[in-house]
């Protein structure tokens, strides 16, 4: 059963917030949360993405002498360590590109070559070796735009023409990427990535989501100087596209796959792990340090044990904000943390007394707040009363799972051009709760991968990235102090839900990136606070302040996937009429129903 199919038929039959509808939505939650629900989700997004590439394949290709504007570009090719059938693996594909204004410079080691490579390189004259005794590759190059690749790379016959119809029309970028798929010998199957519509600097640490991509010769070289035969190429590319974003160069994308190559480039070894590691140096930052951890590498840096205050609002949950506290302080170690409980008139005799035990702590404040349950209005109250640097949102319905995780956050939230920093949020069952959340999702918004495994990787790429989101969820959100109160702090119009997604809009909207990383981790076990249970008031406030972004495209999402959970290709495009219509088609539900 789809989304779509289940809201229709929600609108149909129930009123928002009535006893049948909160049942029906709490069962449907429940169903949705089964792993027999994401086998067939997951399913259905792999055979969508072969549905996709087949309707690609046969989709009619503009005729190249259409573009008058055909810059040449140069493919240079490392093909030490690699075999020379990968090598022609790749030559064959770029022989097959529609259009010929391209060549390729080949980087070996091993000149004594098979006899079909060597054929194949005496016969085309757009192909030759590299001068093992040339000091800069770049100088041999006669394109004006490259593309650096590994032998085993093979390329999409549209490539060319996908290029010149983006740079007809305008200045060309400093760089142009495009989505990709990895193959391998140790995988039956392609693992596509459809890659974010604009630059995120967070994935650049966990990925290099810019290789292959097509780079403008002029800026290369003025950025990076020479390339010698000795040089990796991969973390010469990776090193580029760092250096190209610090600089503020342009870059633009093609929504298409057009390359499918033999590894994601992620830093799994010591070149490329330097190469982040001095681009983080270069941010300012001190002490930078890669560490390997279970789901991935995790950047580290000095940061000053810096004040922070905890809000967590609550009523009569001793049984559920014990265990929470209890796990802060055992995973705390380093940190100055003061905790602000704002309590909404408990009567329950066991929290009561459980917070006669706090008062005597130095560190515990227990903040009355009275009226009738607000949670913006709650969380207002927090921080209000703190006066730390740094301050962190959170539920009662938690448990921390990972010892670091207030190192990560806080790193994070004291750089000066981070907003709101989010979590990697676990049920109890270790399925994704929150990875992240995409502006208008199931038409209105939402969490990316819920109820996934806790390391899946679907068409989006992992789980386990460092990702740049327009919003991350209030369960868990550190930030400066300073910066929300700049904001004014939640809008107290929303009472229960959203309010966390408009803040986190606020603090994009002055300039600020907020981010989810993976390597914090809690679990929350969401529901057992307050259910299922979302305010009308709520979603049609969420629909008046914030419905420009359900409709354009989330910048970090891919205009090729479906705006679902786990997300699935588009055959047809997603347009911004179908996204309108799928909104309406929500809100007037709440407002018919009022």
């Amino acid at each position: 059963m789809s989304n779509q199919f289940f809201h229709k038929l929600r609108f149909t039959l129930f009123s928002p917030d009535s006893k049948v509808e909160l049942f029906v939505r709490s069962l449907y939650h429940r169903l949705a949360a089964t792993h027999l629900n994401f086998l067939l989700q997951n399913w259905l997004a792999k055979r969508s993405y072969k549905q996709w590439i087949s309707k690609k394949e046969d989709e009619p290709i503009i005729e190249v002498d259409s573009f008058a504007f055909q810059p040449k570009i140069t493919f240079i090719i490392n093909q030490t360590s690699f075999s020379a059938q990968a090598t022609l693996t790749t030559i064959k594909s770029i022989q097959k590109l529609r259009g010929d204004n391209w060549e390729i410079l080949l980087i070996s080691e091993n000149h004594k070559t098979n006899n079909k490579l060597n054929d194949i390189i005496g016969t085309d004259h757009r192909i030759k070796r590299v001068n093992p005794d040339q000091d800069d590759i770049l100088a041999e190059v006669q394109g004006d735009f490259i593309i650096f690749c590994l032998a085993g790379d093979r390329f999409s016959r549209r490539l060319l023409i996908r290029f010149y119809q983006m740079v007809k029309n305008e200045p060309a970028p400093d760089l142009i990427y495009y989505d990709c798929e990895v193959h391998n010998a140790h995988q039956e199957e392609p693992i596509p990535f459809f890659k974010p519509a604009t630059i995120s600097p967070a994935l650049l640490l966990s990925t290099n989501f810019l290789s292959r991509g097509i780079i403008k010769l002029t800026t290369l070289k003025e950025i990076m100087g020479n390339l010698s035969p000795e040089t990796s190429i991969l973390p010469f590319e990776y090193d580029f596209g760092l250096r190209l974003y610090e600089g503020d160069g342009k870059f633009s994308r093609i929504p298409d796959i057009l390359v499918s190559q033999a590894v994601f480039v992620e830093p799994s070894n010591p070149e490329i792990k330097q190469v982040i590691t001095d681009h983080l140096s270069r941010k300012g930052l001190q002490n930078v340090s890669a560490d390997q951890e279970i789901n991935g590498v995790r950047f580290s840096w000095h940061t000053a044990k810096t004040e922070t205050t905890i809000i967590i609002p609550t009523k009569n949950n001793r049984h559920l904000l014990k265990p929470l506290l209890d796990s802060i302080f055992d995973n705390a170690e380093g940190h100055n943390l003061k905790i602000n409980i704002v309590d909404n008139n408990s009567d329950d005799p066991s929290t009561l007394a459980y917070y006669e035990t706090l008062h005597r702590e130095p560190n515990f404040t227990i903040i009355p707040y009275h009226e009738p349950f607000n949670y913006s209005k709650a969380i207002n109250l927090g921080v209000s009363e703190a006066d730390t640097e740094l301050i962190l949102l959170m539920n009662d319905d938690m448990k921390i799972k990972t010892p670091n995780w207030l190192d990560e956050m806080s790193q994070w939230a004291l750089r000066s051009e981070i907003g709101v920093v989010g979590a990697k949020l676990l049920r109890a069952n270790h399925t994704i709760q929150h990875a992240g959340i995409v502006l208008g999702l199931s038409g209105f918004m939402g969490h990316i991968y819920l109820n996934a495994p806790e390391d899946y990787w679907g068409l989006l790429g992992s789980v386990n990235w460092y990702r740049n989101f327009l919003a991350v969820t209030g369960a868990c959100q550190m930030m400066r102090r300073s910066l929300f109160n700049q904001v004014g702090g939640y809008d107290e119009g929303y009472m229960l839900a959203f309010g966390d997604i408009d803040f986190c809009i606020r603090i994009h909207e002055l300039g600020y990136q907020n981010i989810y990383t993976p390597f914090a981790e809690l679990y929350h076990f969401e529901g057992k606070t307050r259910g299922y249970t979302t305010p009308v008031d709520d979603i049609l406030l969420g629909f008046e302040k914030m419905s420009q972004y359900m409709i354009q495209p989330d910048p970090f999402f891919s205009p090729n996937l479906s705006y679902s959970r786990i997300p699935k290709c588009e055959l047809s495009p997603n347009t911004e009429d179908a996204r309108k219509a799928q909104i309406e088609t929500r809100k007037q539900f709440y407002l018919s129903k009022q």
